[in-house]
């Protein structure tokens, strides 16, 4: 998996390519948790190339979503592929987490 780190509108966005698995959530979880520490309103998560997702990875961000809440902001989630999309409606997860068709949508909904 590779992970890189943009700004969008002010927002740090994490953008994930590849497969999220046991190999690769710690890294995620380190990265995300980074961003969630130094971000004011919100953590963006660009998951256009995941291509897989293990419940581990889930979990690598579910502790950086619960840190932007303990301080009034959030972690969304943007640009899932159909595959994605739908395992995130199936499980809840787009419960969970807000889930937005794009990084510039999220970003307008942090603002």
């Amino acid at each position: 998996m590779e992970i890189s780190t943009r700004y969008e509108g002010g927002i740090p966005v994490l953008v994930l390519s590849g497969r999220l698995n046991q190999a690769t959530a710690d890294a995620l979880h380190s990265a995300a948790m980074e961003a969630a520490n130094q971000a004011e309103k919100g953590l963006i998560v660009d998951m256009g190339g995941v291509d897989f997702i293990a419940s581990v990875g889930i979990r690598a961000l579910i502790r950086p979503s619960q840190s932007m809440a303990m301080r009034g902001g959030k972690l969304a989630i943007a640009n899932l592929n159909p595959q994605m999309s739908e395992f995130f409606s199936t499980t809840g997860l787009d419960q969970m987490f807000s889930v937005f068709e794009t990084v510039a949508d999220a970003a307008a909904a942090l603002a």
